[in-house]
């Protein structure tokens, strides 16, 4: 008979006491096969090596028929966690929530990450959701019903009729009428493009210019002349001079995240309605000096999220049907795929700094706040609770340019609202390869009578042929890490992947649409500068805690 070394027993006896765990934990047939395919399927896609090193995972396992039995499938499904990263844990921060789930947030030794979240199987179905995050790649395991526009998505919803009204007003430039003058602060490798064009596609603007601070360097003056030129628009040299323009009523503004609190400020003291590039600010301190200046002046001030597009929508709409009963965890992941991916020195552990002073490079960004600000923003949004506590950690998994220029790629995040819900939070950006689409981006919630799924990329049409299969864009020595829209006529411009065809969904002009309604209509923008300033605050929040490993109490100190 084969004698077996240590280690092998002491694998057998984990598979074992993993596999009676499993059978106590689940009675149904349709649980445990859901419980054990998924990991199986995992294991199968990790072994083919095409998503290269895993560095992080998402795990979300809603198959306890008891809430005694939360803290053993926690600990089942973190081991998996850990035993896919190849790691052991460094550090372990949890939430529990109503007895209905509980969440960690785990730091591995060599930097890594894992959100797992175990709980109750409720009464619709049980709920597996797992990501694996790879150097090169994503394995997702795509399960269940996701919730389609089918069943919930509405022309107007009620109840957002309903909040709508009873929004505050805000101060009204008496006589103020279609076509607003619009003015651009900065030009092209920021947002600005696309925020033009959704400005001016319901026909109630007009553009006035392209202005930007004195002191800005050539590289941005060029890219400023260029949108310009393009748009037929003059450059206008000095801000101050812009601003005082009677012509002016909007200011679209995408200045740097460290400038950015200045030039609002002085914006919304010149009387302009305000739509604002996210995330709203590069410090707390400015972040400050915006809200009061917004109150003082009494502007629409606006910032732009994905609150308006799916699946926002579809979630709203989910939890205010009451099918949930009361909401106990929100599980969010976005992540887009966009960059040459897979150069990041895994020896080299990210070290993360409690206050940034630099967001946004050629090269790299801050994914935490640029990817990070959609989700939590959409929180605030949705449960309109402040947050209380924070616990977050950040990593360079993907791009030697983040690493270089000591900007993280990745983040996760655990917060608490004050009105007991729990929310987790992955996002960063992965490389062009790393989804079929735009990118992840599923939102998961769990309420006290059943849990849904939401995914932007559900419903879908896939298309599978003959054709080649997609390739990246050519490097762009101007945005080598392609993160921002390229000119129609650029070389460097990525081909669509049609391999996932999809309803029309909302597009940036409904963004625009909902800010230029509230200027007429007198009232405060479902996103304004009081949850952007929150959603910033929640953001500095996190970097505090990925840099000391505590969890940050807000509101922050100042």
């Amino acid at each position: 008979m084969q004698r077996l070394t240590t280690r092998q027993l002491n694998r057998k006896n984990d598979r074992l006491a993993a596999s009676d765990v499993a059978n106590r934990l689940v009675s149904c047939e349709v649980s445990y096969m859901r419980f054990t395919a998924a990991p199986q399927a995992i294991e199968r896609a990790l072994a083919t090596g095409q998503i290269g090193v895993p560095v992080s995972v998402r795990l979300i396992a809603h198959l306890a028929d008891d809430p005694s039995e939360i803290a053993e499938l926690k600990k089942l499904i973190a081991d998996k966690a850990l035993t896919w990263l190849d790691d052991a844990a460094a550090s372990v921060f949890e939430i529990e929530n109503q007895s209905q789930q509980s969440s960690q947030l785990i730091r591995t030794a060599t930097g890594r990450s894992a959100l797992v979240s175990a709980g109750l199987c409720l009464e619709n179905e049980p709920l597996v959701e797992v990501v694996v995050f790879g150097t090169r790649g994503v394995v997702s395991w795509e399960a269940g019903q996701s919730v389609g526009w089918a069943e919930l998505a509405k022309e107007s919803h009620p109840t957002q009729q309903a909040n709508a009204q009873l929004q505050p007003t805000v101060d009204r430039d008496g006589g103020l009428s279609p076509p607003y003058g619009v003015l651009l602060i900065s030009g092209d490798h920021t947002h600005q493009p696309g925020y033009a064009e959704a400005l001016m596609a319901g026909g109630r603007c007009k553009l006035i210019g392209v202005t930007d601070e004195d002191d800005i360097s050539d590289s941005r003056h060029q890219l400023n002349q260029r949108l310009a030129d393009r748009l037929e628009i003059p450059l206008l040299p000095n801000l101050s001079v812009a601003l005082a323009r009677k012509d002016v009523d909007i200011v679209s503004v995408c200045a740097e995240p460290f400038r950015r609190g200045r030039v609002i400020v002085q914006a919304a003291q010149a009387g302009k309605h305000l739509y604002l590039d996210k995330p709203l600010a590069g410090s707390v301190e400015d972040s400050d000096a915006i809200l009061a200046a917004v109150r003082e002046s009494g502007v629409v001030a606006h910032m732009f999220t994905q609150v308006h597009w799916d699946p926002a929508q579809r979630v709203r709409a989910i939890v205010e049907s009451g099918e949930l009963g009361d909401l106990v965890a929100v599980h969010c992941d976005v992540c887009f795929a966009k960059g040459q991916g897979g150069t990041a020195d895994l020896s080299r552990p990210r070290i993360e700094h409690e206050s940034p002073d630099r967001f946004e490079l050629p090269d790299a960004k801050r994914e935490l706040t640029n990817v990070g600000v959609y989700p939590v923003a959409m929180l605030l949004w949705l449960l309109r609770q402040e947050v209380k506590r924070v616990h977050a950690t950040t990593g360079n998994f993907f791009f030697v340019e983040h690493q270089s220029n000591d900007m993280e790629d990745f983040g996760q995040m655990m917060l608490e609202f004050d009105g007991g819900v729990t929310a987790t939070i992955s996002a960063g950006r992965a490389g062009w390869r790393s989804h079929p689409g735009f990118g992840l981006h599923r939102v998961c919630l769990i309420g006290t009578k059943a849990s849904m799924t939401v995914d932007a990329h559900r419903p879908r049409v896939e298309v599978w042929a003959d054709g080649e299969p997609w390739t990246a864009p050519q490097r762009d020595p101007d945005d080598p890490m392609g993160m921002w829209a390229p000119l129609p006529d650029s070389p460097y411009r990525a081909d669509p992947k049609n391999d996932w065809v999809l309803p029309a969904t909302s597009s940036w002009a409904t963004d625009a649409k909902h800010f230029l309604d509230c200027i007429e209509q007198g009232r405060r923008s479902d996103v304004s500068v009081d949850v952007a300033a929150a959603a910033s605050e929640i953001l500095f929040a996190a970097y505090r805690s990925a840099a000391s490993g505590a969890t940050i109490e807000l509101p922050l100190s100042r």
